[in-house]
């Protein structure tokens, strides 16, 4: 699963890894997204991306998991059929967060990327219109079987877009499901590389630089 991640880029960075073409929502560095919050995702098409506002976790009813989708699962289902075709999304990130716990033990790690400071989770997403007149938008994180860094705390993984294969995904004339089915799977465990965070990054409110920096070994394990 992924249930807390980071996006750490600069918005230039942001623009030249994702080929923005317009910026619809303020901008800054976040050290420890959580789920229910607000965060921008890219929507568009081949010629036009825009980094819009997004909250996570899908609000309708029919979904088990609003802040993540199991590949495997909504693919085969009727009731995801709609937004899967038409209505795919990017997540930027910097690297995710993954913890496991032990009895009252917790170890904490954030996995990252080896050649990028920011990449693309593939995403759901859906918009509705309240009795006001005002649209919001939520998100999923689409996940799927993990490789040998992530297994070792979850066992599921966000699925990382390759950049060749961001356009296709945001396609949204590419609705036969075999055109990008095969862009979905575990991210290589020899790109990637994990360091311990300091577990307490799972309480809420905390998102600050101090999330992403290393932790002391002799400090990685936090009593409850």
């Amino acid at each position: 699963m992924c249930e807390r991640f980071s996006l750490t880029a600069d918005i230039a960075e942001l623009q030249h890894a994702f080929g923005l073409t317009q910026i619809l929502t303020p901008y800054q560095r976040r050290y420890n997204i959580a789920p229910l919050q607000q965060i921008p995702i890219v929507i568009g098409s081949r010629h036009e991306r825009k980094l819009v506002d997004s909250r996570w976790g899908l609000f309708p009813y029919w979904a088990p998991d609003s802040v993540n989708a199991d590949f495997d699962s909504v693919s085969g289902k009727k009731i995801f059929e709609r937004i899967l075709k038409r209505q795919r999304c990017i997540i930027p990130c910097s690297g995710f967060y993954s913890t496991r716990t032990e009895g009252k033990d917790s170890r904490s790690v954030r996995i990252v990327l080896r050649e990028k400071a920011v990449f693309g989770m593939a995403g759901l997403y859906e918009t509705r219109v309240d009795p006001r007149g005002v649209k919001h938008r939520t998100f999923t994180v689409i996940t799927t079987t993990p490789n040998r860094i992530v297994s070792e705390y979850t066992e599921r993984m966000p699925v990382i877009l390759e950049r060749e294969d961001m356009e296709l995904w945001l396609d949204a004339d590419a609705t036969d499901p075999t055109l990008w089915q095969t862009r979905i799977y575990p991210y290589a465990a020899s790109r990637m590389d994990s360091y311990p965070v300091n577990p307490r990054l799972q309480q809420d409110g905390m998102d600050s630089p101090d999330c992403i920096v290393q932790y002391e070994p002799g400090a990685l394990t936090v009593k409850r």
